[in-house]
């Protein structure tokens, strides 16, 4: 099975025990963060070209800059 799908899989189970209330949402972020770092390393092992690359960096960017904006409103 390709990350791609075992990736979704995994998201796709997570959404629904947090659907059916199996997990709390502290275990539901937990999850989610779990799977954030899962696709951070597939995404490091995949062969992606320079203009890809390019395109994924604003994301990646608004992404970390609002985390740690909220980080650092909660005081951390």
């Amino acid at each position: 099975m390709k990350d791609s799908a075992k990736l979704l899989e995994r998201l796709k189970e997570l959404e629904e025990r947090r659907k059916r209330g199996e997990i709390s949402a502290r275990q539901f972020y937990e999850g989610l963060l779990d799977l954030l770092a899962q696709l951070k390393d597939a995404l490091v092992r995949e062969d992606i070209a320079e203009e890809g690359v390019k395109k994924q960096i604003p994301l990646l960017l608004a992404f970390l800059k609002a985390q740690i904006g909220e980080m650092k409103s909660r005081g951390n």
